[in-house]
Order: structure tokens, then C-alpha cells, then sequence
């Protein structure tokens, strides 16, 4: 009877020390958790009771302790709304602690249209060392070569008319300033203001190429420089631009250029006959823009319904300086922090023989 007992009395020891080492835990638990949901008092609200001294002091856990019950329910509104408070994103509810969450941002620079400088690429260029550019042209030269009828005659004598043509050399630049500490600090926006620059000079210097009025300090354009030519009455623009490319090669020149505004020249690339079917082989061709075989550039700085059909020989974009980026101080630029940025060029045109330019209007593509 006694080793029943002792046996009884061993097992109960044995539940007893792991009933305290489990109470231990969730002691330690509990705290551990009131801890991290719970603010010290005397700092704007008054102090609590703790979710660790609320269950010690609980009379259902004295039971539990006693052995009069076997299981304990715990009431922890308190706490539990304690811990309702979350940290969340930006957009949180009034009891949670809203976190600024950083962005993801893309890199680079975006809404930046640049169009294609197909002219400048096409036209060829002189370098030049001045401010200034003088090219001897002839002007109302005859040929007056003919027959010597017997011998002892005179032969046909030969005059030679010449004039000195300058064109001058002009600078087209553009400035812009920013923070030391914001180029420094985004690296990638000076390189992005670099090449934005850069083409904005450039994109500036094709549109005066064609358009320039002339003028002190301004180029003398291509439109302002040209012959005009006047077509077939009711030719099609096709034609048209044809008829003056053979009016070109008439005079001795060789036509290697059409420049056109691209709607031109979707108008005709896209003309149709009455049939429906298209005139050219349709904009599925894979060979490039062309008129009768003449180079087709199409610039947005060209006015619709003007076309150019030119000798590109006969023209020439003179190249002072190249465009450039450099940066620098100005004023109180040093004390500022501030500097300077700075896109420039200098160039000319030169047109050799205004009669190897021709300028005309296209009519509307026919139905």
C-alpha cells in the first residue's frame, strides 16, 4: 500500500513541476508581449496594468493554482485593443502608426520627344577657323562656245562673271542653372541635361537651316535661298516633286535631297488609286524613302505643302564649332553653389548655287 503511494505522490510531483514550468512560460510570454504592445506611463496617458500582472492576479488562475479547477478563462479586452494598434502604410486607420513608405522610382527622364536630325546627317560639311565664310560663285555665266566657220576666224570668246559670296558664321546657344548639391546628389540629371541640351541646339540649327530668315547674327535658310519652281497644273505631289528633280538634272545639277514635312510625306506614300490599291508598293516596302529615286527626308521643321528637291553637293553646313556642353559659374554662381550649364554651337550654310535649290508646293494626293 505504501508503494502505491509513493508512487501516486511521485507522479503528482512530476505534473506539479511541469504545470510550473508551462505557467513559467506563459508568464514570460505574456510579459514578453506587454512589452511590445503596452507605453510606459507618464507619457500622456495613465498608467495600467500590465498583461502579465493581470493574469498573476487573476482568482481563476489561484484556482488553477489550488487544484480546484482544471481550466482557466481570462478576460483581456484591455489588452487585446492594446494590441489592435498596428504600424501600417501611408494610408492607415486612426489608431495605427502610418510608416512613409519610400516610392519606387524609375530611372532616368521620361516625356522627353526628340525628333530625328536627318538633314544635318545628310548635308555635307565644311570646317571652318572664322567668323566668316567666302566662296567665289559664278553669276550670269553664258557658255559661248561655238563653230570656228573657216579658218583664219575669230572663234567665240568665253566671258567669266564672278561674285564673292560670304556666309556668316552664327552661335546658337542655350543656358541653363541648377544646384551643385543636386548634380552631385543625381548624377544621371546632369547627363540627362547634358544630351537635352544638346539636342535642343542642334534641333535649332536644322530648323534654321531650312527656314532661316538672315540677317545679322542669324543663318540665311534654304526656303529663303531657294528657286522657286512651279509644276504641272494638277500634277500630283509625286509628280510634281518629279518634274523638279528633271528640272534639276536639265540644268546640270544632280538631285540627291527631297525634304519634306513627314505629313507630306505620308500623304504620298499613301495615295491611292480609284481602286482603292496604292500607287507605290505601299508602306510595307522595305526600301527607303524615296521619290523617283531621290532621298526622301522628312523634318518637322519644314512647312506642309513646301518641298525642297536640291543638288546637295551645292549645299554645305559649315561647321565652326560643334555643339558642346560645358558648365560654369556666373556672379554669384561660387557663392551660391550654383552653376552654370551651357549648350552652344557655331555653323553656317552656304549655298553654292541658289539654282540647285528648288522650293515648290505640293498639291493634295490624288483620290
Amino acid at each position: 500500500m505504501n508503494d502505491i503511494v509513493d508512487v501516486v505522490k511521485t507522479g503528482l510531483a512530476d505534473v506539479e513541476a511541469k504545470f510550473q514550468s508551462q505557467l513559467k512560460e506563459l508568464r514570460n510570454e505574456v510579459g514578453d508581449l506587454a512589452q511590445k504592445s503596452g507605453s510606459p506611463a507618464g507619457f500622456g496617458q495613465v498608467a495600467t496594468k500590465g498583461v502579465a500582472v493581470k493574469v498573476s492576479e487573476d482568482t481563476q488562475l489561484a484556482a488553477l493554482r489550488d487544484r480546484t479547477t482544471k481550466s482557466v478563462s481570462i478576460p483581456m479586452n484591455e489588452s487585446v485593443a492594446m494590441l489592435r494598434k498596428s504600424v501600417v502604410g501611408d494610408a492607415g486607420g486612426v489608431e495605427d502608426s502610418p510608416y512613409n513608405v519610400q516610392p519606387n522610382r524609375a530611372p532616368g527622364m521620361f516625356n522627353d520627344p526628340r525628333r530625328p536630325l536627318s538633314l544635318l546627317d545628310l548635308m555635307q560639311r565644311i570646317g571652318v577657323s572664322s567668323n566668316s565664310f567666302e566662296f567665289t560663285a559664278l553669276d550670269g555665266f553664258v557658255d559661248a562656245a561655238g563653230y570656228q566657220l573657216a579658218e583664219g576666224d575669230a572663234k567665240p570668246s568665253q566671258d567669266l562673271p564672278t561674285d564673292l559670296k560670304t556666309a556668316p558664321i552664327v552661335t546658337i546657344a542655350v543656358v541653363m542653372a541648377a544646384s551643385e548639391q543636386v548634380l552631385a546628389d543625381a548624377p544621371q540629371l546632369q547627363q540627362f541635361i547634358n544630351g537635352r541640351l544638346i539636342h535642343g541646339v542642334s534641333q535649332k540649327l536644322e530648323s534654321e537651316l531650312i527656314n532661316g530668315a538672315g540677317g545679322t547674327g542669324q543663318i540665311n535658310g534654304l526656303i529663303n535661298q531657294a528657286t522657286t519652281f512651279t509644276p504641272t497644273a494638277g500634277s500630283a505631289s509625286a509628280d510634281a516633286i518629279g518634274e523638279a528633280a528633271s528640272s534639276l538634272v536639265a540644268a546640270g545639277w544632280n538631285p540627291g535631297a527631297i525634304v519634306m514635312h513627314p505629313s507630306d510625306w505620308h500623304t504620298i506614300r499613301s495615295e491611292r488609286t480609284t481602286a482603292g490599291e496604292y500607287v507605290t508598293t505601299g508602306w510595307d516596302s522595305p526600301a527607303g524613302p524615296n521619290v523617283w529615286g531621290v532621298p526622301v527626308v522628312a523634318s518637322a521643321a519644314m512647312t506642309q505643302g513646301t518641298v525642297i528637291v536640291m543638288d546637295t553637293m551645292q549645299v554645305a553646313l559649315l561647321d565652326r564649332m560643334s555643339a558642346r556642353f560645358e558648365l560654369g559659374y556666373a556672379g554669384d554662381d561660387f557663392i551660391n553653389n550654383m552653376l552654370r550649364m551651357r549648350a552652344e554651337l557655331r555653323a553656317g550654310l552656304a549655298v553654292f548655287a541658289p539654282s540647285a535649290v528648288l522650293k515648290l508646293t505640293v498639291p493634295p494626293a490624288a483620290a
